[in-house]
């Protein structure tokens, strides 16, 4: 499972891009937060599941507020979760590909400033 740094500081960059493999940071404005968001993968064969899912680095200030939504090839809400994001753990949900097609997953994020920030996977569900 990659994880996705949704994020957020120009010092925060530099030490994510350092932290491993599989993290990625997103620039935004500075004095910003971590919101570190899992990368759901490419692909997943129809009745298996794909993850979606967030933590926040309390060490790095800001906001924790997040959405997460996924919708169906038929464009559909399969899954909504609006919240903060937890301190202490990864929170995951499983999504299952209940049909062939393209799911799409969006990742919401407060920036610095009350402006919202998003990321965009999408996930191919095949035979």
């Amino acid at each position: 499972m990659k994880r996705l740094t949704a994020r957020i500081s120009a010092a925060a960059l530099a030490v994510t891009a350092c932290a491993g493999a599989g993290a990625v940071a997103l620039p935004a404005s500075p004095a910003s937060a971590l919101v570190l968001i899992n990368e759901p993968g490419t692909s997943v064969k129809v009745g298996h599941t794909f993850t979606v899912g967030d933590w926040f680095q309390e060490y790095s200030g800001g906001s924790r507020w997040f959405t997460t939504n996924v919708d169906s090839p038929s464009g559909a809400r399969v899954f909504h979760e609006t919240g903060y994001a937890p301190s202490s753990h990864w929170d995951f949900w499983n999504i299952r590909a209940t049909r062939t097609g393209t799911y799409k997953v969006m990742y919401e994020f407060r920036r610095h400033g009350g402006r919202d920030g998003f990321i965009w996977y999408t996930v191919r569900a095949h035979r």
